[in-house]
């Protein structure tokens, strides 16, 4: 019994595991086109009997920074990417206190239980085009609730690779942070050696300065990536010597940009 039921438990971990790592190629696709991915999610206990109620039992979730969702969906509604283990991917879109489930505002995408990344992101740039029509709100079941979860597991384990990050790390989270640390460094290289840039004039409160500076200081002890982490310091100590010298430092405090043209 003792064996059955640890049998039962290493399947339920490889299985989160699995789902993890599908999630995070999915959030590496996402971040590829400029997404702001949040977080994700992976749930691997396929004998679970309170999935019933739903007619499903393993799930991941790939989800958005709250400013995203409520630029692209409109305030106030809880909106995403779910993977379900019996019926593949759907986006859902629950306005607040709507009433609504997420099953029952589901849109789902179709096209196969475990569907390339790519297709997966195409069906998010549909659904940011028009969140109500796409996809369909007929649900598709692939396979049944808590059946073989051996040949899901195997299914899955493509995704099971850290090439994408050239990290050595294992864990699913930890791809996805890899992943995250980097689309935020592109993002930031791109917008430092943008041509024929503005100066821009922005009243700060001190405080405001002091909160900012703040950030760039916990994402310079936080970040994964030795790059990340000297981009957040020069950018520091530019904005805090031009709060000192004002427009004068434009010119003479530029670290953080001529770091960014050597990682061009």
């Amino acid at each position: 019994m003792v064996y059955k039921e640890n049998r039962a438990q290493q399947m339920r971990d490889d299985l989160e595991a699995a789902i993890g790592h599908y999630m995070v190629a999915v959030a590496g696709r996402l971040l590829d086109e400029g997404l702001p991915v949040s977080s994700i999610s992976s749930y691997g206990a396929y004998d679970d009997p309170t999935q019933d109620a739903f007619g499903a039992d393993v799930e991941g979730s790939v989800e958005f920074t709250h400013a995203f969702r409520r630029k692209a969906f409109g305030a106030g509604r809880d909106a995403g990417l779910l993977w379900c283990g019996v019926s593949g991917w759907c986006f859902f879109c629950i306005p607040e206190g709507a009433g609504r489930t997420l099953m029952e505002s589901a849109r789902w995408m179709g096209g196969g239980l475990t569907p390339d990344p790519g297709r997966v992101a195409a069906f998010l740039s549909e659904v940011q085009l028009d969140a109500e029509f796409s996809g369909s709100d007929e649900r598709p079941f692939y396979r049944a609730p808590h059946g073989d979860p051996g040949s899901l597991l195997q299914r899955l384990a493509v995704f099971d690779t850290d090439t994408d990050t050239g990290s050595t790390e294992s864990s699913y989270d930890s791809r996805l942070e890899c992943l995250r640390i980097d689309a935020c460094q592109r993002r930031v290289v791109k917008a430092l050696t943008a041509e024929k840039q503005e100066v821009v004039e922005v009243a700060l409160r001190s405080g405001e300065v002091q909160a900012l500076l703040g950030f760039l200081e916990y994402v310079e002890g936080a970040a994964p990536r030795d790059d990340a982490r000297e981009m957040a310091r020069r950018l520091c100590s530019d904005l805090s010597l031009r709060a000192r010298d004002g427009r004068e430092g434009l010119d003479k405090h530029r670290e953080a940009l001529t770091f960014a043209e050597e990682q061009r």
